[in-house]
């Protein structure tokens, strides 16, 4: 099983590379031919930063445990929805409409108990329930108003949420341990 700051070092690449992609498309018009799997791909970038949150020294109870599986579910959603859009979009528009409600109600729900928890410190603390709530202030509105991609402003907005990706990511990170044995610290007595 790898470590979390493997998985956080991969989500952040993949995520990193999606704000660049996204990006690129707001600016150019730019929609490769494979551009639903590149869109997969990015996908499972930012379920990897789930899971890694999950492995991570924040440490979700019970509650916050079922929000990582409603995220990772969200984004198992969005990611067949990306393969399933070429041969059905109607069902793919369904798909996508789910995942992204799920990952923000699984984020929040798991980001309320890291900000009360304080095992992160400063902004890092901030990145899930941010991640979560961004598809409820930003992107969500954002897709309805604009008509969803190719919009320039719906494409701006899955940057902008790649970005809140990559930024837990690097919170997972640079909080995680090194290795396995130091993820359950062993107290020891004074001589």
């Amino acid at each position: 099983m790898t470590s979390p700051r493997t998985t956080a070092l991969v989500a952040l690449l993949i995520t990193a590379c999606a704000v660049l992609y996204t990006a690129s498309a707001a600016l150019t018009g730019w929609n490769p031919p494979l551009g639903w799997l590149i869109q997969s791909v990015i996908h499972i970038g930012e379920l990897l930063a789930v899971l890694a949150l999950i492995r991570s020294p924040a440490r979700p109870g019970v509650i916050a445990r079922t929000g990582l599986g409603a995220a990772i579910l969200g984004q198992a959603t969005l990611a067949g929805a990306e393969v399933i859009w070429p041969r059905s979009p109607d069902l793919a528009d369904a798909l996508f409409a789910i995942g992204p409600t799920l990952t923000g109600v699984g984020l929040v729900v798991v980001g309320i108990p890291i900000l009360r928890g304080r095992r992160w410190t400063g902004w890092r603390r901030f990145t899930p329930i941010a991640v979560g709530a961004y598809v409820f202030i930003v992107l969500t509105p954002t897709m309805i108003g604009s008509g969803g991609p190719p919009a320039r402003a719906a494409l701006w907005s899955i940057a902008g949420w790649d970005v809140l990706w990559a930024l837990m990511a690097i919170a997972v990170l640079t909080m995680a341990p090194t290795t396995g044995s130091a993820s359950h610290p062993v107290k020891t007595r004074a001589s």
